[in-house]
């Protein structure tokens, strides 16, 4: 008797775990296009001046030579140097140049990496005074 219980049980489970994965299934929504055919989007780079800012959205617009403004939001991930040192959003200012690497997720535009380029300064000289 108890040898029957057993197989019963053991039957009944099977039955169980087979049924529940196709009932499972079944059940589940088909797989859009979306899901299915992942692009990813290749990282974009830009060059130019920075024309604009907000603090608040976390957003530089960067103005290229040819005038084209293009806005990317700066967020955790984002690395931003000036002379080979990291440096802090707030340290970018109106009119610097920088080249920026951004990819597209979700329709913004992210940066993952901004280079800040130092300021040369034009050097001044001097001119000696002629010995007479």
């Amino acid at each position: 008797m108890r040898k029957r219980i057993f197989c019963l049980a053991i039957v009944a489970l099977l039955m169980l775990g087979l049924t529940s994965q196709g009932f499972c299934m079944a059940n589940r929504p088909p797989a859009s296009k979306k899901s299915t055919s992942k692009q990813v989007e290749p990282i974009q780079k830009i060059s130019g001046k920075v024309s604009g800012y907000s603090w608040t959205n976390s957003t530089i617009t960067i103005t290229t030579v040819s005038g084209t403004s293009i806005t990317v939001e700066i967020d955790k991930v984002t690395k931003i140097s000036k002379s080979g040192k990291w440096i802090k959003m707030a340290d970018i200012k109106t009119g610097d140049a920088v080249n920026a690497d951004y990819e597209t997720k979700g329709g913004k535009r992210v940066a993952r990496t901004i280079v800040v380029q130092e300021k040369v300064s034009p050097k001044v000289t001097i001119p000696e005074k002629k010995k007479r």
